[in-house]
């Protein structure tokens, strides 16, 4: 006994009412329901033989934007003639001024060059020498009233054929355009006609109606398969390199530091020269960080503060160091650049925040020049943070990074002796990655006097700068630091949240 569905018996009956064959959008009108859920319902009778869905095609005629506005509003040549015939003859320099509201600027040359070519006006010179437009006769498009006809409809078909002469000027002037649609008709087969009388209808629950009416005595409880796999879903997530970069933040938050930012486009001053960066140091040349040109010059630091910055760099001033021993220039410390660390936000900081207790961190985009590799990118995340106070000494530096590693579930970190100018001691540490062996992915150390100094800050601060990416890289198992930024849904749905 075939078994239809509701759904497909309203579709069989319809198609009855309509004498057994019916295109799929007078279909949908008698059942009151969109095409879009039509459509699906008449394939599936199509596979048990119950319809034929014929597939045709028909070209048909739209207005374009410009033809909707001619079709409301008249063609330019016909509004101009109304013009000349309320105005009478125009210098041709007035239309313009005295169209108003007939005829936009952009239509007068069309409107003049079509009734032209129509033979409704002509032109004189007056005795000023000006070209005069004048009526010749009150003309009529033909074409203008099928624009109107488009307004309130779409041709096709033989309503094409009758207008192909005043179709093809429209088209020429691109007020209209054509298009082919896809029809669908739907054809009621022998099978189909037997099966409104003999099938049983599904439903898929028992309802009080069904029982108090009797009509569950014609109907089938439709059978569930259970066994049979559901639809797979991807429900939205974070990218797992957000997601990374929000649990770093959770953990430095947890363990008690307030987050702080700083601009991307930095001066060279905060960037280099408070952090005790010599002026003719390797990383301050232009195929080492990103300049950038014509923007203002005038660093915003107290004056004071630069002054002793510059002693600093040429004599150590009162820091019990020589300094660099050269003429620090003003004019290289006004140097605008995209910031190549995210230290610069801390001294920022220190020059504001003099007093003890200080634990903050930054975390956010900084910009070198580099070859694109496995490991190395042009931009990247770094997280920078400082801890100041009384009495902070290098193992305090060691253990908060080591306990940072291990909130973010690393066992294996070590840590080796280093140099950076403006920190003494320094150390570098490394991760294991386990493909790609030990990766540096961070330096620290304690601020040096020539740092703190000219910031007036009389106590101890440890800093250090973490390559947020290459801990990424570790945490979410990749091997190419460019997969952090992919785009690729099928990777991202398979990535498994953190």
């Amino acid at each position: 006994m075939l078994v239809l569905r509701e759904a497909e018996r309203n579709v069989l009956e319809a198609l009855e009412r309509l004498g057994g064959e019916a295109t799929l959008e007078e279909l949908a009108a008698s059942l009151s329901l969109p095409s879009s859920s039509v459509h699906p319902l008449s394939r599936l009778l199509e596979e048990k033989q119950l319809v034929e869905v014929l597939e045709e095609s028909e070209e048909e005629v739209t207005l374009t934007e410009e033809g909707r506005r001619y079709a409301e509003r008249g063609l330019p040549e016909t509004r101009l003639v109304k013009l000349l015939k309320e105005e009478g003859a125009l210098p041709v320099e007035d239309l313009a001024k005295l169209s108003g509201n007939v005829l936009s600027k952009e239509e007068i040359p069309v409107a003049v060059s079509w009734a032209k070519k129509r033979g409704w006006i002509s032109f004189a010179r007056d005795k000023d020498g000006r070209a005069v437009c004048s009526l010749v006769t009150e003309g009529r498009a033909p074409e203008e009233e099928l624009l109107r006809e488009l307004l309130k409809k779409r041709l096709k078909g033989r309503e094409l054929e009758e207008r192909r002469e005043q179709l093809e000027v429209l088209l020429r002037r691109k007020l209209v355009e054509k298009t082919r649609r896809r029809l669908f008709r739907v054809k009621m087969t022998e099978q189909g006609r037997k099966a409104l009388s003999q099938a049983l209808v599904a439903v898929t629950r028992l309802t009080s109606d069904l029982i108090r009416t009797g009509r569950w005595r014609e109907v089938v409880l439709q059978e569930y398969d259970v066994s049979s796999q559901p639809p797979k879903l991807y429900p939205g997530k974070k990218h797992p390199y957000v997601e990374f970069l929000s649990e770093l933040k959770d953990i430095l938050m947890a363990m008690g530091f307030e987050e702080v930012e700083g601009p991307y486009v930095e001066f060279e001053f905060w960037n280099f020269d408070v952090l005790f960066q010599a002026q003719n140091h390797p990383a301050r040349e232009v195929h080492d960080s990103f300049q950038v040109v014509d923007l203002s010059r005038k660093i915003d630091a107290p004056p004071s503060l630069i002054e002793r910055v510059k002693e600093v760099h040429e004599t150590g001033g009162d820091t019990g160091s020589l300094g660099w021993r050269y003429e620090w220039r003003l004019e290289n410390a006004s140097r605008r650049v995209l910031r190549s660390q995210t230290t610069a936000v801390s001294v920022r900081y220190l020059a504001e925040h003099k007093t003890p207790p200080i634990k903050v961190f930054t975390l956010g985009k900084v910009f070198r020049p580099d070859v694109i590799d496995a490991r190395h990118s042009l931009e990247f995340m770094q997280l920078d943070g400082i801890v100041g106070d009384h009495g902070i000494a290098l193992k305090h530096l060691l253990g908060v990074l080591k306990e940072i590693a291990l909130r973010l579930g690393f066992e294996d970190i070590r840590f080796k002796p280093s140099y950076f100018p403006f920190t003494e001691p320094s150390v570098e540490g490394f991760v294991k990655h386990p493909k790609l062996g030990w990766i540096e992915c961070l330096g620290a150390g304690l601020f040096r006097p020539e740092v703190l100094k000219p910031l007036d800050i009389d106590f101890p601060v440890i800093a250090w700068g973490i390559g947020v990416d290459r801990l990424a890289m570790i945490r979410l198992g990749i091997n190419d630091i460019r997969e952090l930024h992919t785009l690729d849904l099928q990777k991202l749905r398979e990535w498994e949240v953190l």
